[in-house]
């Protein structure tokens, strides 16, 4: 009796090890067939996006390379809701389609969501009670994430796919720093599965003397490495019907990371009783030439900032609320 006829087949190939054995293969005739194969990456539809996601250990070959998503690694695309995600996930599908090879697409509404209602997270610093002897929740969070992004590891490692998660983001709270966005799912086990990640935001752009909104895309992680910057190869880009493409970067204005604001108090500062107040330089018609914000930022001031109105920075610190949006696992 055999191990196929007690436990029989495993149709995701993740079976033992020695069921299953790879044709032996020298280093070198893999390195060759790694600089002569034009199929390790699949392009995102932005030239100077693709480049910056080819890795180091292949720059001596970036002219035969056309680089894109890496193949055989779980990259990340995260992001608040509006900032291209979707748009980039459909045309790396595409292009996958015209290379004649197949897409798998997983939708699941907020894996997050579904992953803080089955294992929800402690907030009580108190451990559990002596007489439980098993595993914390804290434990079983870090487990079924394990298994997740393990998972993934073998599926893109086995079947040699790009791997594509599409997440979402959350507002976390700093006591006197303000609100910042992160990835939804932030543990220390998903960021060291993660090989590649790329952020996703909008911002306003000036084109032919009009002012625009753009969609950007930073690298924040590269092969398992970090970036030293906290984004990187900032790459601007728009979405048309037929597509994405890429924006020119001397059409970009220069932008700066949000300063954090402090309270009056802190300043030491007063407010001036005096009959000559004057508009320093802000006059009316400024105002009225100004852009209107886009769509999804219209009634989501709270969410991006983070805070309630009537509430404090002190109330809101460190908290966490996630961004209601969709994810999706992509191959």
């Amino acid at each position: 009796m055999d191990y196929h006829s007690i436990h029989g087949y495993d149709r995701a190939s993740f079976d033992a090890p020695g069921t299953h054995r790879l044709p032996t293969v020298s280093a070198s005739q893999a390195l060759d067939e790694l600089d002569n194969d034009a199929s390790t990456h699949v392009s995102t539809g932005i030239g100077e996006l693709d480049r910056s996601l080819i890795s180091n250990t292949t720059v001596g070959s970036q002219d035969t390379t056309k680089g894109g998503v890496q193949r055989g690694q779980v990259t990340e695309i995260w992001g608040p809701p509006g900032a291209g995600k979707t748009a980039l996930g459909l045309q790396l599908t595409a292009n996958a389609l015209c290379d004649g090879d197949a897409v798998v697409w997983v939708v699941i509404s907020s894996l997050s969501a579904l992953v803080n209602s089955a294992l929800p997270k402690s907030h009580d610093g108190k451990a559990t009670s002596k007489s439980n002897k098993g595993p914390s929740p804290s434990a079983k969070r870090t487990q079924a994430l394990l298994s997740i992004v393990n998972a993934l590891h073998k599926l893109a490692a086995t079947r040699n796919c790009a791997v594509v998660v599409l997440s979402q983001c959350a507002t976390k709270m700093h006591s006197e720093r303000g609100a910042t966005l992160t990835a939804a799912v932030n543990a220390s086990v998903w960021e060291q599965g993660i090989s590649t990640r790329l952020v996703m935001f909008r911002d306003w752009a000036w084109q032919e003397n009009n002012l625009t909104s753009v969609f950007l895309a930073g690298l924040q992680k590269l092969d398992g490495k970090a970036c030293h910057e906290v984004v990187e190869n900032v790459v601007a880009f728009k979405v048309e019907l037929d597509g994405i493409s890429q924006v020119p970067y001397e059409a970009l204005q220069t932008f700066e990371l949000a300063r954090h604001k402090r309270k009056l108090g802190q300043t030491e500062l007063e407010v001036p009783d005096s009959e000559d107040d004057e508009d320093y330089g802000w006059a009316d018609e400024d105002e009225a030439a100004m852009p209107a914000p886009p769509p999804q930022w219209q009634g989501s001031e709270d969410l991006i900032l983070g805070q309630d109105i009537g509430q404090s920075e002190d109330e809101n610190s460190e908290q966490e609320e996630p961004v209601t949006d969709d994810e999706s696992i992509m191959k």
